[in-house]
């Protein structure tokens, strides 16, 4: 039995609600060389069976399901530690691939397969809409830079990306082994995009092909503000654990770690190296001045108290 030449990776918890949506959406794709493979993060409403109704349907589905609640973070990777293909998609309950999305990104990848460096990922526009239809927002920036060199690469993602709608599109699987995946910290995505930018060109597709619904009560929206449930939510392993580093803290430390661990030329990973933490902290610069005079406002307080 041959290998399909995309797999595409659906880790889910309690999606019922829009879950035959999903899928429906990748099964009636007219690129047909794929395999859907399903992993139930041991939901608790009516995920298990629709998914295994979908593969008793469809040979293309392989369903999964975990004992335990793993968490977000490892069900995203354990898809991909599943999947065969040479290319490779996530896809989520709250996602909807729109007619020839998986064919035009297959055809960009194979246009590219030899150019230098390499093109690692090609995602087309998302459009985005909240619980009730409507548009959220339609003006992302692109994370796609055509540069040989792996820090400006590195910068341009780091310096635009938002929302990782990126990662509904079509990856080099080979690429992606290379990466640490996705960490048990927030925003751990941010970096992964950021590895893929080292390892090669992230090309964008100009054409909306992909639909995403933000849930308030679903995923990260549902924990953003309260980080220590964030991180619980990505890795029920991290209950507990002391959160000494701040999101933004914690995601420059992980850039620099980031260009360290790849298999890339020793120069490479030492402009990397402090061309992550540099870019991130100009992004959010306003943000950490504004966090640093409360910290010191309160510490004046505390002292003239």
């Amino acid at each position: 039995m041959s290998l399909p030449l995309v797999s595409i990776g659906f880790p889910v918890y309690n999606g019922e609600a829009l879950l035959r949506r999903a899928m429906d959406s990748v099964l009636s794709q007219d690129f047909e060389d794929f395999e859907l493979i399903v992993c139930d993060n041991a939901s608790t409403d009516g995920t298990e069976a629709i998914c295994r109704e979908y593969a008793g349907q469809d040979r293309r589905v392989r369903f999964f399901r975990n004992q335990t609640n793993i968490g977000a973070s490892p069900n995203h990777n354990r898809v991909f530690e599943l999947s065969r293909g040479k290319y490779f998609a996530w896809m989520a309950h709250d996602v909807e691939q729109l007619p020839g999305m998986l064919s035009r990104c297959v055809r960009e990848m194979e246009l590219n397969a030899l150019n230098a460096p390499p093109v690692v990922l090609a995602y087309p526009r998302c459009e985005q809409i909240d619980e009730h239809g409507r548009p959220i927002d339609d003006g992302l920036p692109t994370i796609a830079m055509h540069d040989p060199r792996p820090h400006r690469r590195m910068g341009a993602v780091i310096k635009r990306i938002n929302y990782v709608t990126q990662h509904y599109g079509l990856f080099a699987a080979e690429a992606l082994r290379r990466t640490r995946l996705n960490g048990s910290y927030p925003s751990s995505d941010y970096v992964l995009t950021a590895e893929m930018a080292m390892l090669g060109e992230i090309v964008e597709i100009p054409e909306v092909l992909i639909r995403r619904r933000h849930e308030s009560h679903h995923g990260t929206r549902a924990v953003l503000h309260d980080k220590q449930a964030w991180v619980t939510w990505l890795d029920p392993k991290m209950k507990g654990h002391r959160l000494v580093l701040r999101v933004e803290e914690r995601l420059a430390l992980e850039y620099m770690r980031s260009a360290w661990a790849l298999p890339l030329r020793p120069l490479d990973k030492l402009t990397c190296a402090v061309t992550g933490p540099l870019v991130h902290y100009q992004r959010i610069i306003p943000t950490t001045i504004r966090v640093w005079r409360s910290r010191l406002g309160e510490l004046r307080h505390h002292l003239v108290g």
